[in-house]
């Protein structure tokens, strides 16, 4: 469209630049609608497995915590709290005696809480028994929903508390 062009063939031109803008707009609301349909089923896989998979476990090493005088204390959290902001499960361990309140510089521990923009669970542990044992605490990894089983969970808790008791 050089100088000769009219003023119809100037104003035909929004057509195509109005219909872009309108496709871009299209286009994103159908991602953003993508990605909140994902984000949702990793939150329901994620609940589901630990109802199905990580509680039972930790729910199995709590009795025997008990049975053999040590004490252990399930946390979970629904997420959407001012203090809990992601769902997550924690399973705090006493390797003698009760719990009481959990600190992370006292009590081994297992924590899984749902990453819902990495659709990842994050995995912190810690080995602290008293102040001693293996004397970490913190993230240790990314596990996928589908590592959640109650085999990798009952493993995760023993090798905790196996460095926990040196």
């Amino acid at each position: 469209m050089g100088a000769t062009a009219t003023a119809d063939e100037v104003l035909a031109a929004f057509g195509p630049l109005l219909a872009a803008v309108a496709q871009r707009d299209r286009d994103s609301a159908e991602l953003s609608a993508e990605r909140q349909a994902a984000g949702q089923k990793f939150l329901a896989d994620f609940a589901r497995a630990c109802e199905t998979e990580v509680k039972p476990a930790m729910n199995a090493v709590l009795q025997r915590l008990r049975q053999l005088g040590g004490d252990a204390l399930i946390e979970e959290h629904p997420g959407g709290e001012a203090r809990f902001t992601k769902p997550r499960i924690a399973l705090w361990m006493s390797l003698e005696g009760e719990v009481g309140v959990p600190r992370l510089d006292r009590h081994p521990y297992l924590l899984l809480e749902a990453d819902i923009e990495a659709r990842k669970v994050q995995v912190d542990e810690g080995d602290m028994w008293k102040g001693a044992g293996g004397n970490s605490s913190g993230r240790v990894g990314k596990w996928e929903v589908s590592e959640l089983t109650s085999d990798r969970v009952l493993r995760e808790l023993l090798a905790i508390a196996q460095r926990a008791a040196r």
